[in-house]
């Protein structure tokens, strides 16, 4: 484990390691042998390959190529302790496992915030919808168990998306090419009250008669105010540039795993 990820779970942030305990404690909470403890694990979207005659056992999660050795995730986790763990679980167990495979989700005919979301349309959509996916809307505490794997990295960056819908909603942007004009518009913004900022400057250390320095300083503070909010909104724009395709990525992934779940 790197020192990164490392200190990620001391600080008891999500990874995909402590994601992976958790998945693996759930499936063998309900499992009384290794096929219904591998059935319950690909429910969790993870593949596994527990052949008896590879040395490792390596489970993937969803959305990763690259698998995890079990055994890593420490002394529970190996093949003896994993076996172990089923064979002294109650049968009972078993009804459970029954019992949440069976469970009927609840139907309400509420109009929910997601509803709201797919009325919009473009980029202000495509981030309005991956801050709800983090649970960012609606503002509930979001449990980070829940989310899906391909979002647990994300969570670390849930302000930033959020500031980045704001933004989007704020000047309607749709498009790439929507986007491409607001950061031009900025910038000229950007450069126009910047060279004012730099006449008043100039006129201020010449103490012209017919300017009043205090007030010539109040308006140099203000366009600087109002240039600092410029530039962090044209860095919230590059980072949509830079961010947009990953975020449609992820949401394209996440909405193909619900649609072959729903058709199971």
């Amino acid at each position: 484990m790197s020192q990164y990820v490392h200190k990620m779970e001391k600080a008891g942030m999500p990874t995909r390691y402590n994601v992976a305990r958790q998945a693996i404690d759930e499936s063998l909470a309900l499992s009384l042998t290794i096929e219904e403890f591998k059935s319950e694990l690909g429910r969790r979207g993870y593949n596994y390959r527990f052949d008896p005659q590879r040395k490792y056992w390596t489970i993937t999660p969803p959305g990763w190529t690259k698998p995890i050795r079990i055994h890593q995730l420490g002394s529970d986790y190996t093949r003896e302790s994993i076996e172990r763990r089923i064979y002294e679980n109650d049968p009972s167990v078993r009804q459970e496992r029954i019992r949440q495979s069976y469970r009927m989700p609840n139907q309400y005919n509420l109009r929910r915030r997601i509803d709201r979301i797919i009325g919009r349309s473009g980029l202000e959509k495509l981030y309005l919808r991956y801050c709800y996916e983090l649970g960012y809307l609606p503002k509930y505490r979001q449990n980070p168990t829940k989310l899906h794997i391909l979002l647990k990295e994300d969570l670390l960056k849930c302000e930033q998306y959020s500031e980045q819908a704001k933004l989007l909603a704020k000047y309607h942007v749709n498009t790439g090419e929507d986007l491409s004009l607001l950061m031009e518009k900025i910038e000229a913004k950007i450069t126009e009250l910047t060279a004012d900022r730099n006449d008043l400057r100039n006129m201020i250390r010449r103490v012209k008669p017919d300017i009043d320095v205090d007030q010539g300083k109040v308006q140099i503070a203000e366009l600087t105010t109002e240039i600092k909010e410029l530039r962090r909104e044209l860095r919230i724009c590059g980072q949509v540039q830079e961010r947009s395709d990953h975020v449609r990525e992820n949401l394209e992934v996440i909405d193909r795993e619900r649609q072959t779940e729903r058709n199971r």
